[in-house]
């Protein structure tokens, strides 16, 4: 509209310029008119926008043609599981996997509408193909169905400063390019789905509440679905695996309780798939987040800086046991030389944080007790994207997530369910066996009959990575990109009974996507 209308006015002043020059008739007049709109037609992009009443509806998204080769087989579309990269042992670590999929092709949808002068509303919508009912499968035809990504709504209040929004959408915790509304998120621009080691996010159910503050500051607090990824302990230097919570009600003993539940099946009915477990949270993940961003030399600087509470919970002994955890995060994105080389960092610092990393590390394990133990994380992300042509982007990254060992060793005596003797608790404990983490195939005899015991917890996973995009096409028919990139990957064990595995992955991907709304 805005161009139709500067198109009008150039006619207008055109029009009146040749009546002064040459005083012409009514058929110079016309003549200038149908020359001018010609060329307003040709010149004039089409709008990005269609109308509704008083709604604008923004349509978005891309196909896309991926492919994906790694070195470790991993039985993975275009988002890696990084905590999968196999050990030795595992037979898949011999051989690769090459996979080609359009599953991540996306439909976006956006909508906009003035309620009043001072309010806004939006309306925000991703979807895309990477979800798998019990019918996906890759034999001939892949039944692959659609999964919504982002589903949100914001109401924005001009007077006071003040923007609300709820629904599924990138945490608080996430990057912004700028402020703290969900709109403005930054993932960094791999190819890989699951981006890559150190990249803090989620996509869940949140209600957040920002509010805009003189010299460019901008505050936000948030409550978001929780979830507890444990992580259980495994056979140790005895041959013995510790007690934990069952999948199960409490039982009861004369004079004893067996452990209750920390994780259960929903029951068919719930909306919730009754083949993938729910954890005990009943309090949401609470965070808090503050930004500023000023214009410093000419540069768009962004910082943001806040924190999460968490609250870990389960029932075991005829009693609950209640946890709570903090972590704090920060981010900065600064344009080191405007259009030209951008710079990003992003991390994260606290105990259970890891289901908010790319990698997936444990947020906790248990204690003798059964009661839930936070693990300590770090999450680290840096990366330069430099834009040598307008068409052109090519960058390179260093990500890493780093978990903290948290463990206890103890004497259960014999009872009704124990054997009785000495128990390893937790996660990294130096007494669990991974002397078998290193011979493929299953092995038995040697010290406590333990050669093929691999527990292989993991401690760090870090990665490189770099590519390219290039838009062979950018102009009113929309905008065709390629893209490039490769990824080397380093799983690290804690050490314990024969010694620290590792596990490497080098994948290389490949994208084209076609953007006709772009």
């Amino acid at each position: 509209m805005e161009a139709l209308k500067a198109q009008v006015r150039r006619l207008e002043h055109r029009l009146e310029s040749r009546t002064k020059d040459h005083k012409g008739t009514n058929h110079d007049l016309e003549h200038v008119a149908k020359n001018d709109l010609g060329s307003a037609k040709s010149d004039a992009l089409w709008p990005d926008v269609f109308h509704y009443k008083n709604i604008t509806l923004k349509p978005g998204g891309f196909f896309e043609f991926g492919a994906v080769h790694r070195d470790r087989f991993m039985g993975a579309d275009l988002a890696t599981p990084f905590g999968n990269i196999p050990y030795a042992n595992n037979p898949t670590a011999h051989d690769g996997e090459t996979r080609f999929t359009a599953r991540r092709s996306r439909f976006t949808l956006q909508t906009d509408a003035h309620l009043d002068d001072e309010t806004h509303a939006r309306l925000y919508f991703a979807a895309d193909f990477l979800s798998a009912a019990q019918t996906a499968n890759l034999t001939q035809s892949d039944s692959f169905n659609l999964r919504f990504r982002e589903l949100y709504t914001s109401l924005d209040r001009s007077d006071y400063g003040l923007h609300v929004s709820a629904g599924q959408m990138y945490s608080l915790a996430s990057l912004n390019s700028r402020g703290t509304t969900p709109d403005t998120f930054l993932v960094p621009p791999v190819i890989d789905d699951q981006y890559l080691p150190g990249y803090t996010w989620s996509r869940q159910p949140g209600l957040r509440i920002s509010k805009d503050l003189p010299y460019d500051l901008q505050i936000a607090v948030g409550a978001e679905a929780a979830y507890t990824n444990f992580a259980a302990p495994g056979v140790n230097f005895a041959g013995a695996v510790a007690p934990i919570p069952a999948n199960g009600v409490s039982q009861t003993l004369p004079g004893t309780y067996y452990p209750g539940a920390y994780t259960q099946n929903p029951i068919g009915g719930s909306l919730y798939n009754s083949l993938n477990a729910v954890t005990f949270n009943h309090v949401p993940d609470l965070m808090s987040k503050a930004s500023w961003d000023p214009t410093i030399l000419d540069r768009k600087i962004h910082v943001e800086g806040g924190g999460m509470l968490r609250n870990l919970n389960d029932r075991t002994f005829g009693g609950n046991h209640d946890v709570w955890a903090g972590s704090g995060f920060i981010g900065v994105t600064v344009p080191v030389i405007p259009k030209l080389i951008d710079f990003q960092l992003s991390g994260i610092t606290g105990r259970a944080n890891g289901r908010y990393g790319s990698a997936s590390i444990a947020d906790a394990t248990f204690d003798w007790t059964g009661a839930p133990q936070p693990i300590h994380e770090r999450q680290l992300l840096v990366g330069v994207t430099v834009h040598p042509t307008p068409k052109t982007d090519v960058y390179a990254f260093a990500g890493g997530e780093f978990a903290g060992a948290q463990y206890s060793t103890v004497f259960l005596p014999k009872t009704a369910y124990l054997a009785g003797g000495v128990y390893s608790f937790g996660y990294g404990n130096p007494g669990f066996v991974n002397s078998g983490c290193n011979f493929e195939g299953s092995y038995t005899g040697g010290p406590y009959g333990l050669i093929g015991s691999c527990v292989g917890q993991t401690k760090s996973l870090r990665q490189l990575t770099g590519g390219v995009w290039h838009n062979f096409y950018d102009g009113p028919g929309g905008k065709l990109r390629v893209g490039a990139q490769y990824s080397y990957t380093v799983k690290d064990s804690f050490i314990g009974v024969g010694g620290a595995p590792k596990g490497t992955e080098n994948m290389i991907f490949l994208s084209l996507r076609y953007m006709p709304f772009n």
